[in-house]
């Protein structure tokens, strides 16, 4: 699972300790509490979409040049390159509102400082933010029921950029405004006002919206001694989705279909870049939509980031970690969108294209002619990705959302806590990596289905069905067997390991991972804790036995990690067999992981001015090499004469006179 070759090739990992390996729950959970794993076996969905990815990407290369390829790809590379904030303040510790090049732990509130939970009257979760419409939709709204306080004051704050610089205080005014008021209520105001908050729900609640009612994406299936049950359903959506799955099917009644034969095709090996000729035009902004098609581009394909210098400021310019994380190796243009000639540029330009994708609400590149139905006649080819947050359809379809409204109401924030805190949530945007490799998918889907039949896609990635989607095994459990779960901070959600937690070990803040599956393997602990006697306590002695005194088990386990080097630990427990992994810290990354440094993971790419800037490389090797290393992001605009004058044969007055009338700003 970290990769076939390095010094932890073979390594025992489970979702907990991929979760502390990758650092991911290094940022997740309180300064109270211990490191959280997150909710529902993420380690697969985020390596399930990179391995599609990666089997389309080969397709492509096999299909172009007759090679196939191998691609070796780390789960742990891949968890450390979607851990948002972990690696951004590492590699740029001076860059944001942190103060430290080590990411903490600070439970719901977003490394930005401007999305948290709050509870309401009823104790019940409420994500809020000021990240849009603060001073002309949020405090007016507050001031309607004297909640504003001195956020009025205009000699304290005369402007936003005030507002912004005293986001705690601002913050702590909308945590005392939820705490007189009601979740959900202020949930749907607040949607209407086109703000995006998210009331924090449980399970049976973030399964019967009106969204996932009108878009029918729960799926009735029948399941042997349960009836009918509703299954989540895609995690994409497209106008060629075949049939719904059919009825689960065991595993050992399972049987391979006829493979398909294929002819040998001599040729040169792989360059590391199977995406060389694939063409996007990306509309994309923040992270989500950056981030799916920085997959691309690490593969090789030529992504064209549209800008506008309307939008040039904030997490959109060179002076941002967000812009420069998320938007390497891609050429950049600069289009005035409200004038009809800069939308006729880009019309033209999706004739060059093999796909567009955009992250706007829904209906804005329709009203651009840039939607899939638009240009059908002039790129019946092209296909077109939309990554609305509820998607195309639905009375939840013009929702605003980022990443923690998703969390929020989909049950991800809620079952990712202690007991009795069901508020705390990831604490990095878990959807938003995961919707932009979904994105990338839908690309590659819409490509290979053009490769069949000579027409595109339209592919609507809905990412609040996706993060419906991630929570699956509790929906299953939810319908099949009426459990409504609630958070059980680092324990198996199911039962199915025990023990299995972070622990602590020596040193302030450090901790270790261990999850334990079946007798064996408990043994085995009591040996490497020197404590044999623990296998033969009545109770541990079994798998129930050790579930059902989880309280006793982990404070064995804890009293002996305790005074104890974190990667000693590591290594004895897997020495035996045993998953167990430090939690590792975006320092520990990059200095004591000595698998990634193997691998040559961590390195820099150049940047425009001539200097560097540190980067993680694509998660996997491709014929034993990694993709190419590339260059950083570039500057608004830095690349629209090379664009014009190379697809659109463009001649340099014709692009001065765009120049001189606005079009090109």
């Amino acid at each position: 699972p970290v990769g076939r070759e390095g010094p932890w090739a073979g390594l025992a990992v489970n979702d907990l300790v991929a979760n502390a390996l990758s650092g991911a729950a290094s940022v997740t959970g309180t300064a109270e509490t211990p490191p959280l794993t997150g909710y529902g076996n993420q380690t697969a969905h985020i390596v399930g979409f990179y391995a599609a990815c990666c089997a389309l990407a080969g397709v492509r290369l096999r299909d172009s040049s007759g090679n196939g390829c191998h691609f070796d790809l780390s789960s742990h590379e891949t968890l450390v390159a979607n851990t948002e904030q972990m690696l951004m303040q590492w590699f740029f510790p001076e860059g944001g509102r942190w103060t430290t090049a080590i990411a903490e732990r600070q439970g719901s509130l977003h490394w930005s400082g401007g999305y948290e939970c709050y509870t309401d009257r009823e104790g019940n979760g409420l994500m809020v933010t000021p990240s849009l419409g603060l001073i002309d939709k949020l405090i007016p709204w507050l001031e309607e029921t004297d909640s504003a306080g001195d956020l009025t004051d205009r000699e304290r704050y005369p402007d936003l950029i005030a507002l912004v610089k005293d986001m705690a205080h601002v913050m702590a005014t909308l945590r005392d405004w939820t705490a007189d008021n009601v979740a959900d209520d202020l949930f749907m105001e607040a949607q209407r006002k086109r703000l995006p908050f998210g009331a924090v729900w449980p399970v049976s609640k973030a399964v019967a919206t009106p969204q996932v009612e009108a878009r029918g994406y729960f799926q009735e299936r029948e399941v042997e001694g349960y009836g009918s049950v509703a299954f989540p359903g895609r995690l994409i959506s497209t106008e060629a989705d075949g049939p719904a799955p059919g009825p689960p099917v065991r595993v050992d009644e399972a049987a391979w279909g006829e493979r398909r034969k294929l002819e040998a095709v001599a040729g040169e090996p792989s360059a590391g870049a199977p995406l060389a000729g694939l063409r996007v035009l990306d509309f994309t902004h923040v992270l989500a939509g950056p981030f799916g098609t920085r997959v691309l581009a690490d593969l090789g394909a030529d992504v064209i980031k549209v800008g506008t210098a309307s939008r040039n400021a904030g997490a959109n310019t060179l002076n941002h970690p967000y812009y420069l994380s998320w938007n390497r190796n891609k050429r950049n243009i600069c289009l005035d969108m409200r004038r009809e000639e800069a939308q006729e540029l880009a019309r033209r330009l999706a004739g060059q294209c093999d796909a567009i994708i955009d992250n706007f609400s829904a209906g804005v590149l329709a009203r651009w002619g840039l939607s899939r139905e638009g240009l059908a006649e002039s790129a019946p080819g092209l296909t077109v990705v939309s990554m609305g947050g509820m998607g195309n359809s639905g009375p939840w379809r013009d929702f605003v959302t980022f990443a923690p409204t998703i969390h929020a109401i989909t049950g991800l924030t809620y079952l990712t806590s202690v007991p009795g805190r069901p508020d705390i949530g990831f604490g990095y945007s878990l959807t938003d990596h995961l919707s932009g490799v979904a994105a990338a998918l839908g690309i590659l889907e819409g490509v290979e289905h053009r490769r069949r039949t000579g027409q595109g896609l339209d592919v609507d990635v809905a990412q609040y069905e996706l993060g419906l989607g991630l929570m699956g095994p509790a929906m299953l459990d939810y319908f099949a067997n009426g459990v409504d779960p609630e958070p059980v901070a680092n324990r198996h959600p199911f039962g199915a390991w025990a023990p299995h937690g972070i622990y602590p070990a020596a040193g302030e803040d450090r901790w270790v991972a261990i999850a334990v599956r079946g007798d064996e393997q408990w043994r085995a602990l009591c040996d490497v804790m020197g404590a044999p006697e623990l296998a033969g306590d009545a109770r541990f002695a079994t798998h129930e036995a050790r579930v059902a005194n989880q309280n006793a088990l982990d404070d064995c386990v804890s009293a002996w990690t305790a005074g104890r080097d974190r990667y000693e630990v590591m290594d004895g427990c897997q020495a035996r067999g045993i998953a167990a992994g430090v939690v590792q810290d975006g320092g520990d990354i990059a200095t004591k992981d000595q698998h990634l440094a193997a691998r040559e993971f961590l390195g820099t790419i150049p940047t425009e001015d001539g200097g560097e800037q540190g980067a993680e490389r694509f998660p996997a090797f491709i014929d034993g090499q990694r993709p190419t290393t590339g260059y950083a992001a570039r500057s608004l605009g830095a690349d629209t004469f090379d664009v014009l004058t190379e697809l659109l044969d463009m001649s340099p007055e014709a692009i001065g006179e765009l120049v001189a009338d606005g079009v090109l700003s």
